[in-house]
């Protein structure tokens, strides 16, 4: 009974404090794209290598006042990634958000108007953009939404659609991470 009291104590102990790191940021994108680091993997990364990623954004935060946790997976790619050795000018990646997602590409002052509080994903986006990140919006979603472009944010470009920037870029060689 006593070895079993142990037994059970030790493997609630170890329970306990597993997962207990605490995220990294940085280094590419500082104040978003939480990441772990991951000791001893199996697959190392190819570190010389051009990165050409191509991110299908539609779903967002049912809070007005939350970003868009779908786009802060960019920001963690690009930090796990420059967090083991691949130069942020390794990354080409694209965004092409639609759906339910349109409504994260407003300006300020269009997202007030419509939610009414600032754009949430405003500082997320620029920070990705600087960092060479391009943002598409589906032409046939603003449209749905009753958005016309000049209530986007600089940062994004409207296509036609979601399904030609989506071909489009595969056919350029990205990747696609649904």
């Amino acid at each position: 009974m006593r070895t079993l009291l142990l037994t059970t104590i030790i493997v609630l102990t170890s329970f306990s404090s597993f997962g207990k790191e605490k995220p990294l940021y940085g280094p590419a994108i500082a104040d978003y794209g939480p990441y772990f680091k991951i000791e001893n993997r199996d697959v190392e990364i190819v570190k010389n290598e051009t990165f050409k990623v191509v991110f299908d954004v539609t779903k967002t935060d049912d809070k007005k006042t939350n970003h868009n946790r779908y786009i802060e997976s960019v920001a963690r790619y690009m930090n796990m990634h420059a967090a083991n050795g691949v130069p942020v000018e390794n990354m080409d990646i694209a965004v092409v958000m639609h759906g339910p997602s349109t409504k994260d590409t407003l300006s300020h002052k269009a997202y007030k108007e419509r939610h009414g509080v600032d754009n949430p994903n405003s500082e997320l986006i620029k920070a990705l953009t600087n960092k060479g990140v391009k943002f598409y919006l589906c032409g046939q979603s603003a449209a749905f939404s009753k958005i016309d472009k000049n209530e986007l944010m600089p940062e994004v470009s409207l296509a036609l659609s979601a399904m030609t920037m989506l071909v489009t870029l595969q056919q350029d060689g990205y990747a696609l991470l649904p």
